[in-house]
């Protein structure tokens, strides 16, 4: 009982982390004072996997919420958020995000790490053509320290994670804990793939109706009929554990 009341105050710090941005200035805004930092920040997105593996570790909870910036992700935190009559503002995926924040680095030192060959190159390529530019790609299957050590040696001001949770988010810890140069460590998941187009996105009209995650269901069956079906459920018992305790004062759900 003490674990599972760990695990939900951890899931509470993490949505209570949450930045909600209300439109597409603020937005403007954010990714301009991202452009002008003094110090290592680390940008997160939460979504219903992400909540649903912070769940079930502590640790890559700590990783979320030690985050600078923690964005909302995708339909299934709007309506946990809603459940919890909480504002949920700006669908904030990073798959629209970075590639803006990338622009906004152009002529910077950029760093790429994820996925796999040839599709980590291309997406460097594709950062390239933006204006960033590259002073490090790897794909996402080394050892964590191998990330550390080329951001020590390469000094980028823009780093991109795209190996997927928690490796991205424990990678992201790291850097930030060995640097201090001002640089931005954004954790983007499968950015990578959509850069070098080795998976198309939705038709806006499904993005409208909240259905891009059908459309990755189709691409992926496979990886995500899983992340998305089954989490489902998961998912929804912890919408309603922490509706349960939404009246609670933060803290009293948790061990001593």
């Amino acid at each position: 009982m003490q674990g599972w009341m760990v695990s939900l105050a951890s899931v509470r710090a993490v949505i209570g982390k949450i930045k909600v941005v209300h439109g597409h200035d603020e937005e403007d805004r954010l990714i301009a004072g991202l452009a002008n930092i003094e110090k290592p920040v680390v940008v997160s997105f939460v979504n219903q996997h992400a909540l649903n593996l912070a769940w079930h570790s502590n640790d890559f909870a700590d990783c979320l919420t030690a985050s600078n910036l923690l964005l909302r992700d995708g339909l299934g935190i709007e309506v946990c958020l809603g459940v919890l009559g909480q504002a949920a503002g700006r669908n904030m995926n990073g798959t629209d995000f970075i590639p803006r924040l990338a622009a906004s680095f152009a002529g910077r030192r950029t760093a790429i790490y994820g996925t796999a060959e040839p599709w980590i190159s291309r997406a460097a390529d594709a950062l390239a053509a933006s204006g960033c530019r590259i002073v490090g790609i790897m794909d996402g299957f080394r050892p964590e320290p191998d990330y550390v050590a080329d951001v020590v040696r390469t000094s980028p001001e823009l780093v991109i994670l795209a190996m997927g949770n928690p490796k991205q988010e424990i990678v992201a810890r790291m850097i930030a804990a060995s640097v201090i140069d001002p640089m931005v460590i954004v954790n983007g998941g499968a950015i990578a793939d959509f850069l070098a187009q080795r998976f198309e996105r939705a038709p806006m009209w499904l993005r409208r109706a909240r259905c891009e995650w059908l459309f990755r269901i189709l691409q992926e069956p496979g990886r995500l009929w899983r992340r998305y079906l089954i989490g489902g459920f998961a998912f929804a018992r912890s919408v309603a554990l922490l509706r349960m305790v939404s009246r609670e004062p933060a803290g009293t759900d948790a061990a001593p």
